[in-house]
């Protein structure tokens, strides 16, 4: 016995290719208590960690 499921056709929407990357002069914010350390957007990931986990490592 085949098995049919409802088909739903939409008029096609257009959506950007690339969302827009944020403003070049915002720099990434971490903020931990009175703590506040800003990075460059290109600041790498690894970095990131590191520092996130320090600051959880130490309780401000």
């Amino acid at each position: 016995e085949a098995v049919f499921a409802p088909l739903v056709v939409c008029e096609e929407t257009t959506v950007a290719s690339e969302p827009e990357p944020p403003c070049a002069g915002t720099p990434i914010r971490i903020v931990r208590g009175s703590i506040v350390i800003e990075l460059a957007l290109d600041a790498p990931a690894a970095r990131i960690a590191e520092i996130v986990h320090a600051l959880e490592a130490h309780a401000c």
